[in-house]
């Protein structure tokens, strides 16, 4: 079996108000995460609330990587009809963006290689209803360097 989808599965995102900055982005390949203009804390998913002072005044910020993989798991169970197994579902977290982690698909390398504080990309992939989602391209070994402050790099060494 393969680990790459034939077609998206799952169901699609109700896109909000306070969500579709984030969707408009994923569709041009771009992520953002939400930043509180009031005491700047840094949060994903969008929610349209900082989640540190209840603020309503959000901006999106476009994180780009490397990311470093804070944790993962490898999922053997096909739970819906036309998913393929196994595949690696990471979190993923930024240097400068510290608390902002991210989940999505490994690609890139078999699911079973997948470590705490690899080095990833940030990609996208088509996903349920047309809309593109995040997903995590593996960096070459060679030429990984860990992000200063990822707390998966700590944690690797």
């Amino acid at each position: 079996m393969t680990a790459t989808p034939t077609a998206p599965v799952g169901i699609p995102p109700a896109v909000t108000e306070e969500t579709a900055p984030f969707w408009e982005a994923a569709a041009a390949g771009r992520l953002l995460v939400e930043r509180c203009v009031r005491c700047e804390a840094e949060s994903f998913p969008p929610y349209g609330m900082c989640r540190a002072c209840r603020g309503r005044d959000v901006e999106h910020v476009e994180i780009t990587g490397p990311g470093h993989v804070y944790s993962f798991t490898v999922n053997y169970q096909r739970w819906m009809p036309g998913l393929e197994v196994p595949y690696a579902l990471v979190l993923v977290e930024f240097a400068g963006h510290p608390g902002v982690r991210v989940f999505g698909r490994l690609r890139g390398c078999p699911p079973q290689e997948a470590r705490i504080g690899m080095a990833v990309e940030v990609g996208f992939e088509p996903g349920p209803g047309g809309y593109a989602v995040p997903s995590f391209i593996a960096v070459a070994a060679e030429s990984a360097v860990p992000a200063e402050g990822a707390a998966g790099a700590e944690r690797a060494a």
